[in-house]
């Protein structure tokens, strides 16, 4: 604990301040009482304690800590300075009374050294502070980060979770994720606070010239070409290394704090990065799973399952919102005499032209699934009664136009039945039913035709 006075302070007599009764021992023994565990200005407090217990008068210290430097004790008025020492910020200096400045210049040397070596420790134990702050801090990122990851989601989610984890533990204004076709670094996605433009493509040869997979993050030189490529201004790029050949980048930009990128937040990043790789890797294997789940393999439509998933999905956000969605079964016109006829060789090359058909015909928000056997479900959110059945119009053009080859040695039509929500259905079971009601009319109404529920 500080030494504190428990006497008022009164000016001393010049000859009672000198060296004749101070000592070497009482300087040593009044700065070793100083706390070194405490706060800059607690520790600068004591410092003034101290120096008023040995001068017997007023003192006041200053100290150039940062960011902000200290100033404790009394009033600088009638106070000179006496003694000037080292400080990791610079120098310090001491002020006391005119008194005090006439003590033995040993001594005063001596408190300087006292002062130097108090916050020479002081220094050391904020540095150490500082450490131990940014572990921590970093151990929270990575746990975080870990939290965030550790459950398996799709690929397009993972990215997401990638850039806003990576962009919010660095503070950073933007980050990109890019994938390599081995030619190139494809800018795949971008989070971005300023609506920085950074979805262009990179040369494989310009990020090899500074990184590459298994290397730690870089912050490029100011003359490396990849700063040519990339409008934003590049803070530090990371190579993810996805394993089986593949690899990729994280590119962050500048910091909203625009502290530069250190030793230690590379280090942290590097960690992130090859978390982030492990995870966008097995978001890649899931989806890949779940589309073998969901894809039926002859056709290359959704199967059964799909079908079910994207109907429930679309109707659930059609209700939530009041918007219109069309449901549109099709059935291959005498599928039954193509097999007896041609063998189901034949049958499955015309399941395969009818699935590339329904596939690549319409809209992206569009879905074409293979119902079963051979029938087959197309499913149009945002469409009414009507523009469901222009599009079922459009498909039955397009399957009767499909030309005979040495696959399928017939022309292919089909019948087609639409059904609507709300018009036609209130619910997915209904819906159903509305539209395969719709394509038994077309089919007893002469087939190669649309119905309406």
């Amino acid at each position: 604990m500080p030494v504190r006075l428990e006497a008022p302070l009164r000016p001393r007599p010049v000859d009672e301040v000198g060296s004749a009764s101070l000592d070497p021992a009482a300087v040593v023994l009044a700065f070793a009482s100083i706390p070194l565990a405490g706060t800059p200005d607690a520790t600068a407090q004591a410092c003034v304690d101290a120096i008023r217990l040995l001068t017997h008068g007023p003192a006041r210290l200053l100290v150039p800590t940062r960011p902000v430097p200290l100033s404790v004790g009394d009033a600088a008025d009638g106070l000179v300075s006496v003694l000037r020492f080292h400080a990791a910020g610079g120098e310090g200096e001491m002020l006391a009374s005119p008194e005090a400045a006439k003590i033995a210049p040993r001594l005063l040397a001596l408190m300087a050294q006292q002062l130097a070596r108090v916050w020479a420790v002081q220094q050391q134990r904020a540095e150490q502070t500082l450490e131990l702050d940014q572990l921590r801090f970093h151990l929270g990122a990575l746990q975080q980060v870990a939290r965030t990851l550790a459950v398996v989601r799709g690929a397009d989610e993972t990215v997401r979770l990638v850039l806003d984890s990576v962009g919010e533990v660095f503070f950073a204004w933007w980050a990109a994720l890019y994938h390599t076709d081995g030619e190139q670094y494809t800018c795949r996605a971008v989070r971005s606070l300023r609506g920085e433009s950074v979805a262009f493509a990179i040369p494989a040869r310009v990020v090899n010239a500074i990184t590459g997979p298994g290397r730690p993050p870089i912050v490029p030189p100011e003359d490396a070409e990849i700063r040519d490529h990339v409008p934003a201004e590049v803070a530090v790029v990371a190579p993810l290394d996805f394993g089986d050949g593949g690899a990729g980048l994280l590119i962050l930009g500048r910091r909203m704090t625009e502290a530069p990128y250190e030793a230690h937040d590379l280090a942290l990043l590097r960690a992130l990065a090859d978390s982030s790789a492990i995870a966008l890797r097995n978001a890649e294997l899931l989806d890949r799973l779940r589309a073998q789940a969901t894809i039926d393999p002859l056709t290359g439509c959704h199967n059964r399952r799909g079908f079910d998933e994207i109907l429930e999905r679309e109707m659930a956000r059609a209700q939530r919102y009041g918007r219109p969605l069309s449901l549109v079964l099709l059935d291959i016109d005498r599928f039954k005499s193509i097999n007896d006829d041609f063998g189901h060789e034949v049958g499955d090359h015309a399941l395969q032209r009818i699935g590339r058909a329904v596939r690549h015909s319409f809209r992206s928000s569009d879905s074409a699934c293979r119902y079963g056997g051979e029938e087959f479900a197309l499913i149009f959110p945002e469409t009414g009664r009507d523009e469901g059945s222009r599009l079922a119009e459009k498909m039955r053009v397009v399957v009767e136009q499909l030309p005979p080859n040495a696959e399928v040695p017939r022309t292919l039509t089909a019948s087609f039945g639409v059904a609507s929500f709300p018009d036609d259905a209130a619910t997915i079971p209904d819906l159903i039913r509305a539209a395969d009601r719709a394509l038994y009319q077309a089919k007893t109404r002469g087939r190669n035709r649309v119905e309406t529920a």
